[in-house]
């Protein structure tokens, strides 16, 4: 796949310490001639920098007036953030925001954005427009936006100098070398040939560069639609992207994530223009670039491990210098513990977690349901461990021995148990209803925790991965309805009124709720959700009711959100199989006497399509169709 990047060159200032500054070459830049500034983003960084010259190579020295630097105590993290990066723009959205929500004079008051408007690099005009195209949240008094409209327009601010930088390089040539030469000669000289040899290799990076940009904005002509634009399934379709992905180069998740990272065409949510396409395709080669240098670091760290082999006194020089042997599995059953250890450790005579992998029954145990993750987890964090010099804790003799003994034990247990019981599949229900009333236990201390709002959304990372984990196995048990009618499952068997006891969403969890109203209101707060799904051969209506839970108690107040639902049936993006989708539109928001369009609640968002991952009679699981770590957990109310 051709690749494009640009090459421009910023001199950029890191500063080391209160009195040190290091300048480092990074591709040049060029300035505006009204006010000899530069906007460039290189390398993910934003930098903004005042009489930009040509390059220099510069070591650590005492600060000095040069037009370029920033001082140490200029604490311009949170001030310059790249555009891409939706993570800090959400940080400085929280740091910049009231309560959620930002007018257009708090807008104007961002330090990046309130420098380009007074140095007059954004023209008044221009920022007016770009607001005004931006969805608002709705509010009778004035104006605001909420996190989604302030990225949006941050990233068409960002768009407008991309495309004057574009337009500059394209016509400024080669000037801007004669101050390079002078200060680098006074480090390191070169000689007349070697620069020679260097503007040759510039040119050839150069013209490589056009050709293969022409290259892809040739291909882009073959793929796009009428309107000069491509969607996502067309991107997919191509014979390029097609290969990486059946060869297992390219991820379907890998794919998914950087269609989601690439800036869409203005006025086109779901669909790139051609400079989309070409940023598409360097974010795919940065994968490939990212994999060479791993394969580097691999090959240092085979070269410093050789030598400690061959130095081994109890290694002749013919084992050292062999390639090392595969590790295979220990398969038998019943084999006494102290084989199985001889087997599994290393040379220090431990056993880790990672070598537990090799033992094959052990492996059947979790491959048939037998042994959950969870419970050997539970045994092996239990044992006490040896810790290693590299860091990590394994097991002894002593320790395995145990480990083996503990997972033995549940085993004769269950042989009690079978004796007693009636048949195979009556025992896999019981252990399907074990996993969920753990998962419920959960949920239930973590929605009763007052001092967190419900629903998971200030959970432990630690928490919620705990709980992703027994949701992994409850979803492959035979209780799932999903897996007992192959997907084909009905409306009624939704129908009902259905309370959200988890939510893993990065947006729900931002927006401290579903409608992002608790945080607007003084003491106010997320009190739950609850969705309410109803079904006939006439209409298929749904509801969302929020509780925002107020101080004092009185002024509390529900958000309502009113539509329509249905079930789809179609492939999974990453898995390929048949999924069943809940598809939901809302139409009407309602509090008080507050009633607006729905559309324009971008944070209704994460629950409009989800695939139903598990289902029971009192349980429903619901992942994202296009982000399966967004992970929805609701229990059927009986009220």
């Amino acid at each position: 796949m051709k690749s494009f990047t640009t090459t421009t060159i910023c001199l950029v200032v890191l500063p080391l310490a209160v009195d040190s500054f290091f300048v480092v070459n990074t591709p040049k830049c060029t300035t505006t001639p009204t006010n000899n500034k530069c906007f460039l983003q290189q390398r993910g960084q934003v930098s903004l920098h005042n009489k930009c010259k040509s390059t220099s190579t510069w070591g650590i020295q005492q600060p000095q007036y040069n037009g370029l630097y920033m001082t140490a105590d200029d604490n311009d993290d949170d001030l310059f953030v790249n555009a891409q990066d939706s993570e800090a723009l959400q940080n400085l959205f929280s740091k910049q925001c009231d309560k959620g929500l930002m007018t257009k004079d708090e807008l104007k008051q961002v330090p990046l954005i309130a420098d380009l408007l007074e140095e007059g690099d954004l023209l008044t005009d221009e920022f007016n427009d770009i607001w005004d195209a931006a969805p608002k949240f709705p509010d009778v008094t004035q104006e605001r936006i909420d996190v989604d409209s302030f990225i949006q327009i941050y990233r068409d601010i960002d768009d407008l100098f991309e495309e004057e930088d574009d337009t500059e390089i394209s016509t400024a040539g080669g000037t801007g070398s004669s101050s390079t030469d002078d200060k680098t000669s006074s480090s390191s000289p070169a000689s007349p040939s070697s620069l020679a040899v260097e503007d040759e290799d510039d040119d050839d990076v150069d013209e490589t560069t056009a050709q293969d940009e022409q290259e892809l904005e040739a291909v882009y002509k073959t793929i796009c639609d009428k309107d000069g634009l491509i969607s996502r399934e067309e991107l997919k379709a191509w014979d390029e992207v097609e290969k990486l992905i059946e060869e297992g180069l390219l991820g379907e998740d890998e794919f998914a994530d950087i269609w989601e990272k690439t800036l869409k065409s203005p006025g086109a949510v779901d669909r790139l223009d051609v400079d989309g396409f070409l940023s598409f395709n360097v974010a795919v080669d940065d994968l490939f670039v990212f994999d060479d240098d791993e394969e580097e670091e691999n090959m240092e760290d085979l070269e410093i491990d050789i030598p400690e082999i061959k130095n081994d006194e109890s290694s002749d020089t013919a084992a050292a210098a062999a390639p090392p042997q595969a590790l295979t599995m220990i398969s038998g059953e019943d084999l006494p513990p102290g084989v199985i250890f001889a087997e599994l450790c290393d040379a220090n005579q431990l056993v880790g977690k990672d070598d537990l992998n090799r033992w094959g029954e052990l492996q059947e145990m979790l491959a048939d349901g037998d042994l959950l993750p969870l419970e050997l987890q539970n045994i092996y964090d239990g044992i006490p461990k040896t810790t290693t010099t590299t860091g990590g804790d394994k097991l002894d003799e002593v320790g395995f021995i145990a480990l083996y003994e503990a997972i033995d034990a549940l085993f004769e247990e269950d042989d009690d148990d079978d004796e007693e019981d009636e048949a195979t599949s009556s025992s896999d229900m019981e252990t399907s209803n074990t996993v969920k009333t753990e998962l419920l236990e959960i949920l239930e201390d973590l929605n009763n925790d007052d001092e967190r709002l419900p629903c998971g959304l200030e959970c432990s990372e630690g928490e919620q991965d705990l709980i992703i984990k027994i949701v992994n196995v409850l979803e492959s048990e035979n209780s799932n309805l999903i897996l007992q009618k192959a997907g084909n499952i009905e409306l009624e068997d939704l129908a009902g009124t259905w309370e959200l006891m988890f939510s893993s969403s990065s947006a729900m969890k931002f927006n401290k709720g579903l409608s992002g109203l608790g945080g607007s209101f003084p003491s106010g707060k997320f009190g739950g959700l609850k969705q309410v799904l109803k079904s006939n051969k006439y209409l298929t209506d749904m509801e969302y009711i929020e509780r925002i839970a107020v101080t004092p108690d009185t002024a509390s107040f529900d958000v309502r959100v009113n539509g329509d639902w249905e079930l789809e049936q179609q492939m999974s993006l990453f898995t390929g199989e048949p999924s069943t989708v809940v598809r939901v539109v809302p139409e009407r928001v309602t509090y008080g006497p507050t009633s607006t369009r729905a559309d324009h609640w971008k944070s209704l968002g994460p629950l409009n399509s989800l695939d139903v991952a598990y289902l029971d009679d009192d349980l429903r699981i619901m992942r994202g169709n296009t982000a399966t770590e967004n992970v929805f957990i609701f229990k059927k109310s009986t009220s």
